[in-house]
């Protein structure tokens, strides 16, 4: 089962993240690299995006920054079911963090960066979700905090749907990790893991069956490579099926 659904709509159990295209800090010095190869090449991205799509994760988890959007669009015209889930920009309010981009390209989750939805501000949160679901899309929040910004979530009774967040064997980027895994196995969200890798560090064949023993319904993961592709996606449809 490459899709689940999710309010009506088709989401993909597995995509490919971008998180490596941006050189995100975790990935240390390989993230420079990573980012000056691909962050502005959109063809670049694509191929592995079109790569992925071929071995199974059907779709991408974008941010509107650099070529990601181009990127994304050539793979949707190469590929008739890929799929664009995103999260906003962090910066520039003024233009609502890029969401009318995002809408634009029909992405089907659109998740409040974690930059924002960690603020935990209701006045800055609420009109931002309201948005995204005006345009018909589903709302979701990206956290690196989980264990303070969920319960913000259930409190204030949200309109999220979806929560992307870091969930992986050894607890990095977690926090408190049996604590979240007990607060996630009790809610109803559709939680879509992050870092489930641990930026490289936990191999494919046991990062996912650990996902499965827990209420994650979806993953995203960046892959730089053909090889890391094939490995990887292998082994996440073994779980994600």
């Amino acid at each position: 089962m490459a899709f689940i659904e999710l309010e009506s709509q088709k989401i993909p159990r597995i995509t490919i993240g971008t998180s490596p295209f941006m050189g995100a800090g975790q990935f240390g010095n390989m993230g420079f690299a990573w980012r000056a190869e691909f962050f502005q090449n959109a063809e670049k991205m694509a191929n592995l995006m079109i790569l992925s799509y071929n071995q199974g994760a059907r779709g991408a988890e974008i941010i509107p920054a650099g070529q990601m959007i181009n990127a994304a669009l050539i793979a949707k015209q190469n590929c008739p079911d890929f799929t664009i889930l995103a999260s906003t920009y962090w910066a520039e309010k003024s233009s609502d963090y890029r969401i009318d981009q995002l809408t634009s390209v029909d992405a089907k989750i659109v998740f409040l960066h974690g930059s924002i939805a960690d603020q935990r501000n209701l006045p800055l949160i609420n009109p931002l979700l309201n948005k995204i679901r005006a345009a018909g899309k589903i709302p979701g929040i990206a956290t690196h905090e989980p264990l303070q910004t969920i319960p913000f979530i259930q409190q204030n009774k949200l309109d999220v749907s979806a929560i992307l967040l870091p969930f992986n064997m050894r607890g990095k980027f977690m926090g408190d990790q049996a604590a979240l895994e007990e607060l996630v196995d009790s809610l109803d969200y559709f939680f879509v893991a992050m870092k489930s890798l641990a930026a490289g560090q936990i191999p494919p064949s046991k990062a996912f069956p650990y996902l499965a023993e827990h209420n994650i319904s979806a993953v995203t993961v960046g892959m730089v490579n053909e090889e890391e592709i094939i490995e990887t996606v292998t082994e996440a449809k073994k779980v994600f099926s």
